[in-house]
């Protein structure tokens, strides 16, 4: 023995080891950063370009539950009618006349459209959606979730229901339904459709998506598919009139709900539809009249395909 101590630490003291510890018992090394700049900016990149192809999908989706919602709105307007039918010999809801002119107030006294309540004889339905109440009590059923026509007016502030704005989403067939029209295309002599009469029930069109103006001063659109719409509208016519139906704004994939007499409801382009499938004329060939402009025969389709993706307006309505 030298006379060299050994501590207990020198016992297992390991060569080139040292034994000395620092005063916090833990011999720690210093950390690295989470990110280094470049690996951050690496990880926004990838998930920017998973919102890149992402976000698509997810509006495609959105507008596949706005149409949907609207399909299922369009039901409810075909058991509103058949109801009403029901109760009032087969025959369809129909104002006293077509259409009266304005100006139009509604019932808190403000200017507004002329598609719920009209003037003179019309005083209380100038469409047959008023008529459809008992029936329809939900008046949003009228206003299409993504084109929103119905909910506002130009002329009164604030979000409401068709009733105070006098607008709405869907339209009604006045040439073969709500006003059959005589033979030189008068809406005057319109008389009350009843649903037992049409021989194709299926193939006749009772109400589609429309689209137009919320503006009580503007003449753009309307609920009316009338003899004035077949006549400024559709191929060889002036066009004034496709915003209602064939170049409708917030169109479903460039489609319109439509609701026919025998109750079912589907999705159509403009261009599928023949103006027969207003007028009723499917058995034959008949020209469709019409006192304010173009004629149209009834096998021939109401648009051209390269109009279903057009949108007279970008503006909500």
């Amino acid at each position: 023995m030298n006379g060299k101590r050994i501590t207990p630490v020198d016992q297992y003291k390991l060569p080139g080891v040292s034994s000395h510890f620092p005063r916090n018992g833990v011999n720690a090394k210093p950390l690295k950063s989470a990110f280094t700049l470049i690996e951050l900016l690496v990880v926004i990149a990838i998930i920017a370009i998973l919102a890149a192809m992402l976000l698509p999908a997810l509006a495609k989706a959105k507008d596949k539950g706005l149409a949907v919602a609207c399909l299922s709105n369009t039901k409810q307007i075909g058991l509103g009618i058949a109801m009403y039918a029901d109760d009032n010999g087969n025959f369809f809801p129909q104002p006293n006349l077509w259409w009266t002119a304005g100006p139009y107030v509604n019932a808190n006294g403000q200017t507004c459209g002329g598609e719920w309540k009209g003037t003179g004889v019309n005083i209380n339905a100038n469409t047959p959606a008023p008529m459809l109440t008992a029936y329809i009590p939900n008046n949003k059923v009228w206003v299409c979730q993504k084109r929103k026509r119905g909910l506002t007016c130009k002329t009164i502030p604030g979000e409401w229901d068709p009733s105070i704005t006098g607008f709405l989403s869907y339209g009604f067939n006045q040439l073969g339904i709500f006003g059959s029209i005589d033979p030189s295309g008068n809406m005057l002599n319109a008389k009350p459709f009843k649903s037992t009469s049409v021989s194709k029930p299926s193939d006749l069109v009772v109400s589609t998506d429309i689209s137009g103006s919320n503006d009580p001063a503007s003449g753009a659109g309307g609920c009316w598919l009338d003899t004035y719409w077949s006549g400024t509208s559709g191929p060889n016519s002036p066009g004034i009139s496709d915003c209602r139906l064939q170049t409708a704004y917030a169109k479903h994939s460039s489609r319109v709900n439509v609701l026919y007499v025998d109750g079912h409801c589907t999705a159509s382009k403009p261009s599928a539809l023949l103006w027969g499938n207003f007028s009723g004329n499917l058995d034959s060939v008949v020209t469709i009249m019409s006192p304010s402009g173009a004629s149209h025969n009834s096998n021939t389709p109401i648009s051209t395909p390269d109009k279903d993706s057009v949108e007279w307006s970008s503006t909500p309505e």
